[in-house]
């Protein structure tokens, strides 16, 4: 909201609800109105796709929002939208939305780049095609959490579990664990105590099958965990 002049801040200020939420709890349901603009201000949430959809559910992390496409269309929730951890979630009204829309051309420039980003990402995926084992896709679910266009507020570290990532990728803990293994020796990854810290996005992209020409990386540099590093949260 940095990009607002005054009129618009205050309003959003006024306007601007912020509501917490439990770990388990559903922010928005399937099938109810969307009456939000939904951002993410602190914890970690899921778009939680049903059973029958393949591929992973989408997490919106701190700086993340969520909630324009079903906006735009005058449509309801598609999937459930879940705190995976305690959150604090900003819900803007959607008629604040719109009225931001009509007369903000920075509000416009911040829609236009995540709506660019998304596009990209959505077409590095297409002409990498499906990712071919569980470690490429922690590593696709993890891009997608680092990326600082749509999860501005992260930077280089994310507080996330094991556990929060295998609901995300729908794998086991276990394979997770592992995938983040291969991924922290590989030296893309820095194991931390309830989180990881992205040490080469590049390289990470470039596993993801999202590099240049999708080509996987196949030799990256690789670097030492410090000592007393080597379990985590």
């Amino acid at each position: 909201m940095s990009g607002l002049d005054d009129t618009d801040l205050q309003q959003v200020q006024r306007e601007l609800q912020i509501q917490s939420f439990e770990p388990g709890t559903v922010v928005c349901r399937a099938g109810e109105p969307t009456r939000h603009w939904v951002g993410v201000f602190s914890g970690l949430l899921l778009v939680r796709r049903p059973p029958d959809r393949l591929g992973p559910s989408v997490a919106v992390a701190p700086g993340g929002w969520l909630g324009e496409d079903t906006l735009a269309r005058f449509e309801p929730w598609a999937d459930d939208v879940v705190a995976l951890r305690k959150s604090h979630v900003g819900l803007l009204p959607a008629q604040t939305y719109f009225r931001l829309r009509e007369r903000s051309l920075a509000f416009n420039h911040v829609l236009l780049a995540r709506l660019e980003q998304r596009m990209r990402i959505c077409m590095q995926s297409v002409q990498a095609g499906r990712a071919g084992g569980a470690d490429e896709r922690v590593a696709q679910a993890l891009l997608g959490l680092f990326d600082p266009v749509l999860h501005p507020a992260v930077g280089q570290t994310l507080r996330v579990t094991q556990e929060e990532l295998a609901e995300i990728c729908r794998l086991s803990r276990q394979r997770v664990n592992q995938a983040l293994q291969r991924l922290g020796s590989l030296g893309m990854l820095r194991l931390r105590y309830g989180g990881l810290e992205l040490v080469a996005a590049e390289a990470l992209r470039q596993f993801a099958g999202h590099g240049v020409n999708g080509v996987a990386l196949r030799d990256p540099p690789v670097l030492e965990r410090p000592a007393g590093e080597q379990h985590w949260a």
